[in-house]
């Protein structure tokens, strides 16, 4: 009798040992590459680091806070960041447009145009980025010859933000249109028959049936949407110009810096190697807040649009 349950004893130990060993080695990897980051870049946003040393940091209280809010660079920087989100509501639409179609029963081939218009975001975005600049290309671009114009998109400050937002249009629709036909297979067509018998036309039924039966796909397309475009950067750090303002490549009249882009330069491409890692761990926590925000104000509304089939 002992025996058997010091067997039993030994045996839940090591399924202990064994669960504790998966689930420690996601909370270490965590805790390295994700929390002591994160706490050492809230202790450099309150120090003045020129060097990529952090011994050499030295306390400077709130002054890289002043500093930030008072940079007018930093205030362009959000408003860049905030114009190029308009492809999040962009692509969310396009690509439940096109989901919507590819859900009728008489299409044929939607394994191919699901493929075919899924291959942009799988895509290298060095290689996507690059391919838009050549097309953009003010010279030799496709576009210019197509329309036979000589528009230097790339440099042009009423273009650029335009190309970048076809750009990132382009290349992340087919995200939204995989997860959007997933949802709307979803949608129990009785619902829509019985609305269709009722005399809805097909725009009703959409707006009244379909629309808030994958409510909740959208919303969780719009979070993860917002979160990722406040951090869009490389886009804009290949596209632009590296010999330009400085060696600092933010565009044409600056319309290129983004968030993200204003902490890399501050943190690691700043002039004659001296870096601004104070200010850029700032500008970061800044960001860091506004994501906080608008995530939970994006779940704060949507109980009044969000539905769940409990």
């Amino acid at each position: 009798m002992q025996l058997a349950q010091t067997r039993r004893t030994h045996k839940r130990l090591r399924n202990n040992v064994s669960c504790y060993l998966m689930c420690g080695l996601p909370v270490l990897g965590f805790a390295i590459f994700g929390l002591a980051p994160l706490l050492i870049s809230f202790y450099l946003s309150f120090t003045q680091l020129k060097t990529l040393n952090f011994v050499s940091a030295t306390f400077c209280g709130l002054e890289n806070f002043k500093t930030l809010f008072s940079d007018r660079l930093f205030g362009k920087a959000i408003l860049n960041t905030l114009y190029a989100m308009l492809s999040v509501p962009l692509s969310m639409a396009v690509g439940l447009m096109i989901a919507q179609i590819l859900t009728q029963a008489a299409l044929k081939g939607k394994r191919f145009f699901r493929t075919l218009f899924f291959i942009p975001y799988i895509c290298s975005t060095v290689a996507v980025t690059l391919v838009f600049k050549w097309m953009f290309d003010a010279q030799f671009g496709v576009i210019n010859a197509l329309f036979g114009t000589n528009i230097n998109f790339l440099l042009n400050r009423y273009w650029f933000m335009p190309v970048m937002i076809l750009l990132s249009v382009w290349t992340g629709t087919g995200y939204y249109i995989i997860l959007f036909q997933a949802a709307l297979t979803g949608v129990d067509p009785a619902l829509t028959e019985a609305a269709k018998i009722d005399g809805a036309g097909p725009v009703k039924r959409f707006f009244s049936i379909v629309l808030p039966s994958i409510s909740a796909t959208t919303f969780y397309l719009l979070v993860m949407g917002v979160i990722g475009g406040l951090q869009t950067f490389v886009w804009f750090q290949i596209i632009c110009d590296p010999l330009q303002a400085g060696g600092r490549g933010w565009g044409p009249n600056n319309n290129g810096i983004t968030i993200v882009y204003y902490v890399y330069n501050n943190a690691f491409a700043t002039n004659n190697g001296a870096v601004r890692g104070g200010l850029a761990s700032a500008a970061a926590w800044v960001l860091a807040l506004g994501i906080l925000l608008l995530t939970v104000l994006n779940f704060k509304l949507s109980k009044y649009w969000v539905h769940y089939n409990d």
